[in-house]
Parts: structure tokens; sequence; C-alpha cells
């Protein structure tokens, strides 16, 4: 008899194949040590060499965002702060086992509660990390993601180590009882095209030979019956049909309304750049990369070879996001004052002033690397004029810097990312000060709703196609075309055709989506009637929820 399950939509596709239950780590106690301090650092020691074995493996495959974090996962085996809590517990006498075990729980736990989406995914690591040290510790080999055949993986929680070795030949799917769409295994499982869902509690526990999943939609289903089967198998063969046709597209200049729209590519790093050559310029270069997951901050020489090799890989303009770390993304290096709720504390454009040395550095590695391109620069976390006004000094400053040094430098277009609720709403003051604006809609969405983004449970409060979002995404764009400034979407909305289609209809000219959904939104662009997305768009504006402007929306799809 089939099950019907409702999950947190992860990666996008539908897969239906047997299932593979996967159980990764035994729940056993530890066994006694002689020298329990001396067995935990060899433990230690073999779970970093492992990490970075992983890491050289997903960098040689170029999956850039698996090694990534591979490489945060082996820092933070090595963090002191973990290692010394452990030890302090055995030296008041507590067993190895029960020492990683809260040490475990007790980081994992006080991240998790700083409601935070970076923050919650790295207690997540937390707790892969400690597990792996536990399994080197057991002398047990861990359950193996080797399949022997293509199948849908079915497990309450899969580690970003466990998602590095996934072999998209044989991994039709997986589906996770825990876990947010936002987390690393779901960016991870995007980007090598696998579909997922997420959050469906209990899902591990269950008996089934055959799983279908959809996930676009979050729908699973065990021991579909025939007439789900046929249903999936449409989906699937339309799937499909569409990926071709897409294909057709790369490369083409496409236009909505007379309008030509740039479909440019967010990209992470060096290696997305390389798979980004199709895609009209870089729409989201996030320079993070660069700043975490190290014990000091990057050279201005380093970045500006980052920064020059992504601006002259495009004919079209490369738009660079200056650092948005700080309470959100920490960097150890950083002296930053704990905060409660670091999400809404000190981030982004909120921590320059602090950090003027290292914000001036980038500006310089910046300016130096638009003498090789067309190079925006986009400031993040923007809430007011004031600190548009700020970051103009500094980029002065820089300049002066450079014509003092004698350094060669170019001119950039500065703009702002537009993803807290007051940006939007004094988009007309903002836009006397910059050259172009480009949404978040990720934060926008957050911000507006008060929803932590990386909740399943309330994943339904983070549709971007909420009328609410939508009216602060339509301020803005009248705001830019008044202005007669640029103005794109850079968030995960821009890949989604309802979504897409309505910012196109709002009269946004470039949308910025994930490198393999490039082609998909150049042919949606192509295809859609612009009377009929007017009329949904104005319709959609006044709805009283997302659903209902999906409804509106799917019905002018092509």
């Amino acid at each position: 008899m089939s099950s019907n399950f409702k999950g947190a939509a992860a990666s996008a596709g539908v897969a239906v194949g047997p299932a593979f239950f996967y159980r990764p780590v035994s729940d056993e106690p530890l066994p006694d040590f002689d020298d329990p301090a001396a067995a935990f650092h060899v433990a230690v020691e073999a779970t970093v060499a492992e990490l970075r074995e992983l890491q050289a493996a997903a960098t040689a495959a170029e999956r850039a965002q698996a090694a990534d974090v591979m490489g945060a996962q082996a820092a933070m085996a090595e963090d002191p702060m973990m290692v010394t809590e452990v030890e302090s517990r055995l030296l008041a006498g507590i067993s190895l086992d029960t020492a990683t075990s809260e040490v475990s729980d007790q980081l994992s736990s006080m991240l998790a509660s700083l409601d935070d989406p970076y923050l919650a995914a790295r207690s997540q690591d937390v707790v892969e990390v400690m597990g792996r040290i536990r399994t080197q510790l057991s002398g047990k080999e861990r359950a193996s993601l080797a399949l022997d055949r293509p199948m849908i993986i079915v497990t309450d929680e899969l580690s970003a180590a466990d998602a590095v070795n996934l072999d998209p030949g044989r991994v039709l799917g997986f589906v996770t009882s825990r876990g947010g769409p936002t987390g690393h295994v779901a960016v991870i499982a995007r980007s090598l095209g696998i579909p997922a869902v997420v959050g469906i509690a209990g899902i591990a526990a269950i008996v089934a030979d055959v799983i279908a999943i959809n996930g676009s939609t979050g729908e699973v289903v065990a021991d579909p019956d025939e007439d789900t089967l046929a249903r999936f198998q449409q989906a699937i063969e339309s799937e499909a049909r569409q990926r071709e046709a897409d294909a057709t597209y790369s490369g083409r200049s496409v236009f909505y309304d007379g309008r030509p729209i740039r479909v440019a590519a967010n990209v992470g790093g060096s290696e997305d750049v390389a798979a980004s050559l199709h895609a009209d310029g870089i729409g989201l270069y996030r320079t993070e990369f660069l700043f975490l997951d190290r014990d000091r901050p990057p050279t201005e020489d380093e970045q500006y070879e980052a920064y020059a090799e992504a601006a002259a890989s495009f004919a079209h303009p490369v738009v660079v996001r200056t650092f948005d770390i700080g309470g959100d993304k920490p960097a150890e290096y950083l002296a930053i004052e704990p905060e409660e709720n670091p999400f809404l504390g000190v981030r982004g454009v909120r921590l320059y002033e602090s950090q003027a040395e290292l914000f001036a550095s980038q500006l310089r590695a910046l300016l130096r690397a638009a003498t090789q391109g067309d190079l925006w620069v986009m400031i993040p976390m923007v809430s007011t004029v004031a600190e548009v006004l700020a970051v103009r000094r500094a980029m002065a400053q820089a300049e002066d810097s450079l014509a003092a040094d004698g350094t060669e430098f170019g001119a950039v277009k500065l703009g702002v990312m537009i993803e807290v609720p007051s940006a939007a709403i004094s988009a007309p003051q903002l836009a006397r000060h910059v050259d172009f604006f480009s949404i978040g809609t990720n934060d926008l969405t957050q911000y507006t709703m008060a929803t932590d983004r990386t909740s399943g449970v309330l994943a339904a409060y983070s549709d971007p196609a909420h009328p609410a979002v939508l009216q602060l995404c339509a301020l803005t764009a009248q705001a830019a075309t008044a202005a007669g400034i640029s103005v794109a979407v850079c968030g995960e909305a821009g890949s989604d055709p309802v979504t897409a289609a309505l910012f196109l209809g709002m009269g946004m000219d470039k949308l910025s989506v994930a490198a393999p959904r490039v082609n998909a939104i150049r042919a949606l662009t192509d295809q859609l009637d612009p009377k009929r997305v007017t009329a949904a768009l104005q319709r959609s504006l006044g709805a009283d929820s997302a659903s209902e402007v999906r409804e509106i929306v799917g019905d002018i799809l092509p």
C-alpha cells in the first residue's frame, strides 16, 4: 500500500527507484581506553586527514562547494574549543564516550539556538564531525554509500561528507527526516542535479521497496501504486524534454516585451566561474569563500587574482558582492562580540566601519581587477542611505591610495543588495546614490516574513511568491526604473518560473541564477506573453497568499 509524505523541497527533479535505507553511524557506546585523551587526539588527527582527503577528492572532481564544506569541517575538527571541551571533561573523570557526546550536544545546541541560517548549518557540522571522531574511536567502519545500482537514499540525515561521495549516476535522489532546504547537503545536491526532499519526520523508519520523489514540490510516495507511478513517469519524461528544449538557448540573447534580458550566474568561487561561462556574466559573486574557514584574512593580491580572473572571463558585467561576514558568518580572526541574534546584528555593511582596513583591502583589489573587465561592486545588508554614503567615501579613499601608489585601477559601478525591507521601502532615496539594485530574495523573504529560512517546519512561510515580498520587489523595480538604473534579482526566486515571470513583469532587466538554470530561464523569458504576465502581476500583488499567486501565474506559464 502506498504512503504519501510532504517535506521541504531541497533540490529540483523527479525520480522513482528502489529505496536504500542508510544508517551510517552506530549508537553503541565507545569502548574504554587506558589513555582516553591520547586516543581522542589520535582520532581527531585521523578525522582531519580523512576530511582533507575528501576535500582533495571533491576538488579533483570539480565539486567546489563540496570541497569548501569538507575544508570547513576539517578546520572544525581541529578547533581548540572542541578539543578543550572534551579534554576538560576527561580531566574531571568523565568517560570519553560521555565527553564526546556531551560536547557534540552542547556545541551544536549553542549554534542552533542562535536562530541563524549560517550557524544553524554549522550546528549540523558539529554533529557530523564528532560523529566521525567517534567512529574512529569505535574502530568500526561507517556504512557505505557505494550503491550497486541506481537507488533513492532514505536516511535520518545525510552528512556533507556523504553528499560529497554521491555518484549522480547511481543516486536517483534522497529523502531525509532532518535538515533544511538551504543546508550544506541541499546545496551540494543542487550542484549535482540530484533531486532531494528534506524534513520528513520518521521517514527513515518506514519500510518500503520503492520511493517516488519530487524535489520541486516536496512530495514523496513510498511504494507508489500504478496510477502514482504513471504520474511520476510522465513528470520524468516531461523534465527530460524540457532539458533538451532549454539546451537550444545556450548562448542565445533573449528579450521580454522588447527589452534585452540578461540571465547571469550566481557563483561562489573560481571553480564556479568556469562552470558559468555560458551565462550573461555574473550577477552575484560571493566573496566569502576567500574570507571564511581560515586563520587570517586574504591578502589584497590574493583577492585581486580571484576578482581579475572572473572579470576577464565575461564580456558582460561581473557583479561582486563585498564580504558578507560578521555575526551570521563569523571569521575567527575578526574580533566580533557575540550577539544573541547575529542575523539581526553586525554583518555585511554594518561591519565595515570597525574593519576599515580589511574593507579597504577588498576595495583596492576590486578597483585593480576592474582593469580586466566590466566589474560592478555590490554592498550587502544595506538598510540606510548613510551606509551607502559611507561606502562611497571608502571607495574614494581606496582610489586615492591606489593613485598615490602609482597602481593602475579601473572604474566600477556601485550598487546595493535589496534584502532588508527598509531598503525596499526607501529605494527611491537609495537610487539617487547608486548605479544599480539587485534584490536578494532569500534574505528579503526571511526578513519580511520573520522566518528562519533553514527551518523545515516554517518552510510554508518562506515562499518568495508571498504578496508582501512581491510588493517590496515591485517598489524596488519602480524606483530603479524612475531613476534610470539597472535592477536585477540574484536570489533563488530568480530561477523559479513563477516568480521569475513576475520579476520580468515588474521591469527587472537581469535575473541571476544557479549556472544549471541559466538556459531554462532564458527559454522561459523568450516564451512569456507580456500582456498575460502584466495581468497576472496585478492580480498577484493583491492576492492573499503565495499559494494563490502560484495558481494565478501557473495558468500563464508556457
